[in-house]
């Protein structure tokens, strides 16, 4: 998570307490933000100097945190932006999603199998009722080792969505990953059972990876004889 996505997080949580008659402590609010108490004190701090937030006491020591005009402002415009980023990510993955699941489709995979924490799942599932391929997101032991076993089965391996760059970091290994994710699939084709292919959901949105549909369609044809 950004710096700014954390302090919109606190403020927003500021927001949605102040209405209460009652006292908020800093212990309060980092539970409710899903914040450190460190990391919620630091920002608190920032906020005051800033002017976004006034402390105002109630009793003795007890303390309530009020979002000032400025501060409501401040939560305005950087909800605003984050949507509009979110409403143009949206449709930029949504195209690329598309186009990924169409080439699944052509190359002869029958089920996308999505594991992890995705925000986009969504996507997929509609990419893949319009392409004609079983959707699965975080199948149990015993369905997973079935699909595991699936040549026309691809894993799309999900993890929290992060920046570009941050995504295209990791890519740098999972481009490694995917390519011998393929070897060992042929290797399986040849030698054995077939295997499902797997591949990183960051190769997909952000082609870090050089990871194309038909190269698994490659690593998954009959060996010639």
């Amino acid at each position: 998570m950004s710096p700014s996505d954390t302090e919109l997080q606190l403020l927003e949580t500021i927001y949605s307490k102040q209405d209460g008659s009652g006292a908020i402590s800093q212990r309060d609010l980092a539970g409710a933000s899903g914040l450190s108490l460190g990391m919620t004190n630091a920002l608190l701090r920032r906020f005051v100097e800033r002017g976004w937030v006034k402390l105002m006491h109630l009793s003795g020591r007890s303390l309530k945190y009020i979002l000032t005009t400025e501060g409501a402002e401040e939560v305005l415009r950087r909800s605003l932006s984050y949507f509009t980023r979110a409403v143009r990510s949206a449709s930029l993955y949504r195209d690329r999603i598309d186009a990924y699941v169409l080439g699944l489709s052509k190359a002869g995979f029958r089920t996308l199998v999505l594991e992890g924490p995705a925000e986009l799942d969504f996507l997929f599932d509609y990419s893949c009722a319009r392409h004609g391929l079983d959707f699965v997101k975080n199948p149990q032991r015993a369905s997973r080792q079935v699909l595991l076993a699936s040549a026309s089965t691809i894993f799309v391996i999900a993890r929290p969505i992060v920046s570009h760059d941050d995504a295209c970091e990791e890519g740098a290994a999972g481009q490694a990953a995917a390519a011998s994710a393929a070897t060992a699939a042929m290797a399986a084709t040849v030698a054995g059972p077939a295997s499902a292919t797997q591949v990183l959901l960051a190769d997909i949105l952000f082609d870090c990876a050089d990871f194309l549909s038909v190269k698994a369609k490659a690593a998954r044809a009959p060996a010639a004889t």
